[in-house]
């Protein structure tokens, strides 16, 4: 099924500067005769641009090191500088990762580490093989508000106020960064915004998967949920940066087609592995596994591929709010990945007042009812301020 219609992804206008960073990520044998036109007349600072949007500096730099009589002279040292940045970082992250494990471990806390440090250790065997802005720790819903203050101990401040009291209900995370150090932590008490049939936090503890680190065991997702959780991660965001498709690609030899065809039966979402596998195979040249392609690609997969192109093509930002120039493009490509069911509840998420409302027009608690007939005019009014939201 992928080899007869792969070619319904338009990938003809391709940059070269994209079409060689594609190459350089692609999971096949880098040939210097191949590469060399490839690198023949290109705008690299550009490329520089590219590899470093697409948060692939460690993989680029890897690839690039064993080719360096291609590239110009100033290529190689500017890449190696931002891999030993992104090296440090990873190492800053893992320090606060453990200092937070221990912290929540004492108050009886179970943590789910998502992305950050661990994913490159469970992909790569490397945290510098992989780059993270942030952490991101999943917990029971019955400890966010207890974790939250956990972190408030350990210096860390809430970006957002709780002034009103439907928080859970408005979002699946909450975002807290230390002044000091400067790492941002997310707590997510759901995988997902919207989420449909997710697993919930039991049946992912269940089936957790325990990664070691200078000495300490912290736990991730892994197997059918990690690879189910970055195709819906990846298609949320657009697959706006490269990063996160080249962690598909580097998970499927991985995975197995029949759980992951059970999984899926169970929890939905066929469209958000259909869209991974389309874009991973004809981008990167993933080995696709075909029973898996055959259960998952589709009419509807082929459209929201092809919407994501669109975002890759242009090195548009899409988090946390969506360039002007692709706003549009993105609500609408953002309804066509959702059930009926999530449509549903993300316009209804919509109505609720928020805490910025509060914070944009304090009323007093026992007026607070008003927010929700004012919520549009408040709305519109911060739209109108912030134009390019």
């Amino acid at each position: 099924m992928m080899t007869n219609t792969a070619d319904a992804l338009y990938v003809h206008d391709l940059s070269r500067e994209l079409l060689l960073l594609l190459h350089l990520l692609g999971k096949r044998q880098l040939d210097t005769e191949a590469l060399r036109p490839l690198t023949a007349d290109l705008d690299w600072a550009l490329f520089n641009k590219l590899v470093v949007h697409h948060r692939v500096v460690p993989p680029v730099y890897l690839a690039l090191q064993e080719h360096s009589a291609l590239v110009p002279e100033h290529v190689i040292p500017f890449l190696h500088r931002h891999y030993h940045q992104n090296m440090m970082k990873m190492l800053h992250l893992g320090r606060a990762m453990s200092q937070v494990r221990e912290a929540f471990e004492h108050s009886g806390i179970r943590s789910l580490w998502l992305k950050g440090p661990l994913l490159a250790l469970q992909l790569y065997g490397d945290m510098a093989r992989r780059s993270s802005k942030d952490l991101d720790v999943l917990v029971d819903d019955r400890d966010v508000e207890k974790a939250r203050e956990i972190l408030i101990e350990l210096g860390y401040v809430p970006e957002e106020e709780w002034l009103l009291n439907n928080w859970k209900r408005k979002s699946h995370h909450l975002s807290m960064e230390h002044p000091e150090h400067g790492v941002q932590v997310e707590i997510h008490w759901q995988l997902s915004p919207h989420s449909g049939k997710d697993c919930t936090f039991d049946d992912l503890w269940s089936r957790r998967k325990e990664i070691v680190l200078s000495g300490q065991s912290f736990y991730g997702i892994g197997g059918e949920d990690l690879l189910h959780y970055l195709a819906k991660h990846g298609a949320r965001h657009g697959w706006f940066r490269l990063r996160w498709l080249l962690d598909i690609a580097d998970l499927l030899p991985q995975s197995s087609s029949a759980n992951m065809i059970a999984h899926l039966k169970l929890h939905g979402g066929r469209h958000y592995i259909g869209q991974a596998l389309l874009l991973s195979g004809q981008l990167l040249s993933a080995a696709v596994p075909k029973a898996l392609a055959d259960e998952t690609v589709s009419v509807r997969s082929y459209r929201l591929a092809g919407m994501a192109l669109h975002y890759i093509k242009r090195m548009v930002q899409l988090n946390p709010v969506p360039e002007k120039s692709v706003a549009w493009h993105y609500h609408r490509y953002l309804f066509l990945l959702m059930s009926g069911k999530q449509r549903v509840a993300y316009i209804a998420g919509k109505l609720l007042p928020s805490s910025r409302d509060a914070l944009m027009l304090p009323l007093p608690k026992p007026l607070r009812f008003l927010y929700y007939p004012l919520r549009p005019f408040l709305w519109f009014w911060r739209r109108m301020k912030q134009p390019s939201l």
